[in-house]
């Protein structure tokens, strides 16, 4: 079983190349509203891939946090774990989208989610079985706790440290088995920590060494890189024009994790999460574009995860 400790947010969705200018105002014809968060995403991905999934976190009573509640709930998700919370808003995220590209800015408000807390989950839920899955979005300090209590029972603990804005610390690290981080959040981390981030190849490489941690840097459309106990692989994504890039890392995240979760080995996690990744880019939204367990087997065979001899990477297990 999969337990995500993760946020859920109200995306708006807006399309337009720029900002406007201070005082002034843009007017749109329409906008895309659609759940996100990225802890309800990956939930969501676990979820299309065929894993079980257990959600703890926290909405407001308003309307937004049913629709949310009711969406996950609908995505196959356990949300038992989620707990209504008085006088707070649910969270809520504006999206910026540049139809030239696909990429994006977001301003988010975190309401609810900044009141979660990880002793909802009760310990009966952790175990050999299990794998924790947690992001950046929720209190660090939260999220820490959390690790700890897993790594103590030996359930296994993967980490999307996105969006990299609190500091996670050298503990938080040595208690987690799988880090996933794009670019800008290697960066940011690499800075903390004092290392050197400009070869992202050689960063996994040492952050692996120095807290024994299985770290995977997402590389947009150069795919991805993993370094492990059995050295380095490369995993190519999808040749795919990108219409928005939203959901890619919460949907590679997803099926990573789902892959460990139903006994593939890395190799095969990272193959499926390399596809997921892709195609969640030809569409538009962040849930509304993660794909199917079906459209990723059928392009499956598309992605060769390749070692750090040139080789195809040998099948590697956590």
């Amino acid at each position: 079983m999969i337990i995500v400790f993760g946020s859920n947010v109200l995306d708006l969705f807006f399309h337009t190349p720029d900002l406007p200018p201070h005082d002034t105002a843009r007017f749109l014809d329409s906008h895309d509203e659609a759940p996100g968060g990225k802890g309800a995403n990956q939930a969501v991905a676990c979820a299309k891939a065929g894993g079980k999934v257990y959600f703890s976190g926290a909405l407001g009573k308003g309307g937004h946090g049913r629709q949310m509640f009711d969406n996950l709930s609908n995505c196959g998700v356990d949300v038992s774990g989620i707990r209504f919370l008085e006088d707070t808003p649910s969270g809520l995220a504006t999206i910026f989208v540049d139809e030239a590209d696909g990429t994006h800015r977001i301003v988010v408000s975190q309401g609810a989610n900044l009141r979660a807390k990880q002793s909802w989950i009760p310990d009966h839920l952790l175990g050999k079985d299990t794998i924790v899955l947690v992001q950046g979005e929720l209190p660090i300090e939260e999220t820490e706790a959390l690790l700890a209590r897993a790594k103590k029972t030996g359930a296994r603990t993967v980490m999307n440290f996105a969006p990299a804005t609190q500091p996670l610390s050298e503990n938080g690290l040595r208690n987690l088995d799988v880090i996933v981080l794009n670019e800008h959040e290697a960066d940011l981390l690499g800075k903390k920590l004092g290392m050197q981030t400009e070869d992202k190849v050689a960063f996994s490489e040492e952050l692996y060494k120095r807290f024994d941690l299985i770290t995977i840097v997402t590389l947009g459309p150069d795919g991805s890189v993993c370094c492990s106990g059995e050295g380095l692989q490369e995993i190519p994504s999808l040749k795919i024009k990108a219409i928005d890039t939203v959901g890619a890392g919460d949907a590679f995240v997803g099926y990573l994790t789902a892959g460990l979760d139903n006994g593939l080995s890395l190799n095969e996690s990272l193959r499926q999460a390399a596809v997921a990744g892709s195609l969640a880019c030809t569409k538009v939204g962040a849930q509304t574009a993660l794909p199917l367990k079906e459209e990723v087997s059928a392009r499956i065979e598309e992605i060769q995860v390749k070692s750090n001899d040139g080789n195809q990477a040998s099948k590697v297990a956590i």
